[in-house]
């Protein structure tokens, strides 16, 4: 390319070939800035290593406060807790789990006195002004109810054909409501309502993830996905939910009365566009 663009500088007189000699370094200038730029260009979900290696932190980064808080709580990939001043970035206090553990979650609790984090099968309670471990669950937990009164599990039971989501009430740990999921998957996203009497949760037959996979998520997990509806104050599932054959995570309505679904539904025989309303408190599906 270079012996094309010389010799076409060649043929042109001396005020055009400094004139076009002008455009040839600018346009090397641009090529040799574009590249700068595409080698200091890193996507999202990933950051640089000193040594010059990548590494996928988008999936640790999953802190579970909440309330707002002047801590931030983060974990990594070695089975490190680390809290900050959510304001200046300073650590406040860092604390150790299963080393080469990648941690799961985070929590925030009891208005930032408490401090937990989740591995895959198991999660540590610690007090923050001490540093002092104050509990220690035989379990992943997944997420806390919005008041904090409750906390949810999952597991799986090998001689039982579906799979066991479990309540427990915070702070004393103890097992309230131990409910059978209509699909052998596990959860995958999840939400509380507003009003913390029901749970929503996908749930998904490619995971849990290995500690290798959930740092390195496979571009693509042959798998099928189905919601279901925890009525938490009931201890059941939402069988009439269920029977919808929901595959995504919905929304509920700020007074915890409706599920709302913005996708399409096969209802009556035929498909028909979003938004559903499921109706919490008659479990009948409408459309307004």
């Amino acid at each position: 390319m270079e012996m094309v663009v010389i010799g076409y500088f060649a043929t042109h007189q001396p005020h055009e070939k400094s004139r076009n000699m002008k455009h040839f370094f600018l346009f090397v200038l641009t090529l040799f800035l574009c590249e700068v730029i595409a080698l200091s260009y890193v996507s999202p979900g990933v950051t640089v290593q000193s040594d010059g290696g990548m590494e996928r932190v988008a999936q640790l980064q999953k802190e579970n406060t909440p309330q707002p808080s002047r801590y931030s709580v983060s974990g990594d990939r070695w089975g490190r807790v680390t809290v900050k001043d959510a304001t200046t970035g300073q650590v406040i206090r860092s604390f150790p789990m299963d080393f080469g553990v990648v941690i799961r979650e985070t929590f925030l609790l009891d208005g930032g006195k408490t401090v937990a984090a989740s591995q895959k099968d198991h999660t540590i309670f610690w007090d923050l002004a001490t540093g002092r471990e104050i509990h220690r669950f035989p379990q992943r937990i997944y997420s806390f109810s919005h008041d904090e009164t409750k906390f949810f599990t999952w597991k799986a039971f090998a001689v039982e054909r579906n799979h066991n989501l479990l309540l427990y009430s915070y702070p004393d740990m103890k097992l309230a409501c131990k409910m059978l999921a209509s699909w052998a998957g596990g959860p995958e996203e999840f939400n509380f309502s507003p009003n913390d009497r029901f749970l929503a949760v996908s749930f998904y037959s490619g995971v849990p993830l290995s500690d290798e996979d959930y740092l390195n998520p496979p571009m693509q997990i042959s798998g099928l996905t189905l919601a279901n509806l925890f009525d938490l104050q009931m201890c059941q599932v939402i069988e009439e939910f269920s029977k919808l054959l929901h595959g995504g995570l919905g929304e509920f309505s700020p007074d915890s009365n409706f599920y709302i679904i913005n996708d399409s539904l096969f209802v009556n025989g035929r498909i028909t566009s979003g938004p559903w309303y499921f109706n919490l408190n008659n479990h009948k599906l409408e459309k307004f």
